[in-house]
């Protein structure tokens, strides 16, 4: 069992990249399309479609081109060994398969946090509780992310959190502007 735990670190250290970008991906993502639907008073079940189908659309887009640039990677290291070498022990380790996996998983994972408050709460009352729920799980996404560096927890949680905060004002702000040209 030690061994197989061992093996699992191994290669999800090797993809803590696709472990981050995909949940804080899904994440952001999936609350802007809830968060803008409940603000349009749609119903929850129009609310959780559209979280739904967004989600299943960021995974496919994700994984596939994780699969694609990830064995671009690989193929890009296989050139000059010379010139390539940290980037091709790097790449060496990595499956495009199991990269896409991860990518596709965190991406479904991120996505289903602003969607679980529309289980418990309607329209416009669980905007509040998806934005809670979402910054709660990325602070811990970046928490947890620190079991694989040298980080420490609060500061990594703090570091993911901030930069989705960033994101999400910055699409608030692009959306706020644009919402009069439509």
């Amino acid at each position: 069992m030690k061994k197989i735990y061992s093996y699992m670190k191994y290669r999800i250290r090797d993809n803590i990249r696709e472990l981050i970008f995909g949940f804080q991906d899904g994440a952001i993502g999936n609350l802007g399309v809830v968060i803008g639907m409940a603000q349009a008073l749609s119903p929850n079940n129009i609310i959780l479609l559209a979280g739904v189908s967004t989600m299943i659309a960021q995974t496919i887009s994700m994984t596939s081109g994780n699969y694609i640039s990830v064995k671009s990677e690989k193929d890009y290291f296989k050139v000059d060994e010379d010139d390539r070498k940290f980037g091709k022990e790097y790449a060496e380790n990595k499956s495009p398969i199991f990269s896409s996996v991860v990518m596709g998983l965190s991406v479904m994972l991120g996505a289903l946090m602003p969607m679980l408050a529309f289980l418990f709460y309607s329209e416009t009352s669980g905007i509040l509780p998806a934005i809670i729920i979402t910054i709660l799980s990325l602070f811990l996404a970046g928490a947890i992310k620190s079991k694989y560096t040298d980080r420490k927890a609060v500061e990594s949680g703090i570091e993911i959190l901030v930069v989705a905060l960033i994101a999400a004002g910055a699409g608030y702000i692009i959306g706020d502007i644009f919402s009069g040209f439509f």
